[in-house]
């Protein structure tokens, strides 16, 4: 080896030496690969914040669409609605024809063009007198709501409210 050659060796070895004893370059790499360290800590905390979140939203969603879909699927036909004068009450017999069980009626409304009545106990009964809380599907059922003052001859609406929200109406003279 040329003296040149061990001269720049020797120089090589020199800074090594004072690289790795040198406090201010281990206090930058320890430095470094802590706030390195926290950074990748901080970006898994914000990944399964946002997993946990985002499956959160998807859930909603779904439970969303799902009642929404059960509403779509209501379908409550009227078959015939009559009103007894004599004793003021109203009766109202329906089917349910839809695709979906346990419809349940939460609140009635009848009405005319200057005024509407609400009735929310709804007493209903299956055809033979049973009381139910709800229709499943192709059951056919009544309720009657008392204490309604009709005039003969004019026209009037009832109103029907599912519990799923659904609103079904019919028009009848009274």
């Amino acid at each position: 080896m040329k003296l040149k050659d061990i001269e720049c060796l020797e120089m090589d070895l020199r800074k090594i030496w004072k690289l790795l004893h040198e406090r201010r370059a281990v206090s930058t790499v320890v430095s470094s690969v802590i706030l390195t360290g926290a950074v990748i800590a901080v970006s898994f905390v914000v990944l399964f914040w946002a997993q946990y979140r985002s499956s959160a939203y998807n859930e909603q969603y779904s439970e969303a669409m799902n009642a929404d879909i059960a509403r779509l699927k209501e379908r409550l036909a009227f078959e015939y609605v009559f009103y007894n004068q004599t004793g003021r009450s109203l009766s109202v017999y329906l089917m349910n024809c839809g695709t979906i069980d346990n419809v349940n009626i939460t609140t009635v409304y009848v009405k005319n063009n200057t005024w509407f009545t609400p009735f929310s106990s709804i007493g209903l009964k299956f055809l033979n007198g049973i009381s139910t809380n709800d229709f499943d599907i192709g059951e056919e059922g009544y309720f009657v709501l008392s204490s309604v003052s009709l005039v003969a001859g004019k026209s009037y609406s009832v109103r029907v409210v599912t519990g799923r929200g659904s609103t079904f109406d019919h028009t009848f003279i009274a």
